[in-house]
């Protein structure tokens, strides 16, 4: 328990630096955090049921050190979050095979379909709740037809099936087991709504805890991520295709 808070803790700081005070900053505490969490995992491997709790944890930092540190601005829209999407994926199904895990123990199995799919529904209303939050500018309001196909198929995978792989599946298996149902659905919420420091809104962070929740408590009662993912993935399409676009033409 001590652990996940510590480190909840120093992630959450390390997106304050990072949005409030300097990117450089937050990419050299997220480096280290990420370096710390690394050399956790690798001494207590062999010895320490924790290693994979730290191996897991070290999946937070290492989105924050991927978004600010490739060079994506000159590409497509849609590359960016394939490209970065395609390297934590890498990381997550190697944090899969190093320690063993099943495809059911994080959350690949469809169990529950008719759970699963009102609870993928959900990303529509989701999405249009957080674009009154936010209102983001339009991510294809430049783009192609064939453009923005690619880009909802990255924000759906990407985004919505990775990050639920990493959070829900991963990080939040890992950590139920090691600190029981509650704090471990606590601590995975709270690291996964600090990562959305960078929209500078209270009003969105504690949205995306809530939803964040909701999740984590569905995948804990299904044992499945599918729900989740397709509601996070539409949630994404929503907010960055479909209601910019549609406000747009009112």
């Amino acid at each position: 328990m001590a652990e996940l808070s510590i480190f909840t803790g120093l992630i959450a700081f390390a997106e304050v630096v990072t949005y409030f005070m300097n990117p450089g900053y937050g990419l050299f505490i997220h480096s280290l955090l990420l370096i710390v969490l690394l050399v956790l995992s690798a001494l207590s491997h062999r010895s320490n049921p924790d290693s994979g709790f730290f191996l897991a944890l070290s999946l937070a930092p290492l989105i924050r050190v991927v978004s600010l540190s490739l060079p994506l601005a000159s590409l497509p829209k849609y590359t960016w979050h394939s490209i970065s999407g395609a390297i934590m994926f890498g990381a997550a199904w190697i944090l899969i095979r190093v320690h063993g895990l099943g495809l059911r123990e994080v959350g690949l199995t469809f169990r529950r379909p008719l759970t699963q799919l009102a609870l993928g529904l959900t990303g529509i209303p989701f999405g249009l709740l957080e674009y009154l939050i936010l209102r983001p500018e339009p991510l294809a309001q430049e783009l192609s037809l064939e453009g923005c196909i690619l880009l909802a198929l990255a924000l759906i995978f990407f985004t919505g099936f990775v990050e639920e792989l990493i959070f829900r599946g991963i990080m939040q298996g890992i950590a139920v087991k090691m600190v029981g149902w509650k704090a471990g659905l606590l601590g995975v919420n709270i690291i996964f709504a600090s990562l959305h420091l960078g929209w500078l809104s209270i009003l969105d962070m504690v949205f995306v805890f809530s939803v964040g929740l909701i999740f984590g408590y569905t995948v804990l009662k299904t044992g499945s991520i599918i729900g989740a993912s397709i509601s996070h993935g539409l949630t994404n399409v929503v907010l960055f295709i479909a209601a910019p676009l549609l406000w747009q033409s009112l």
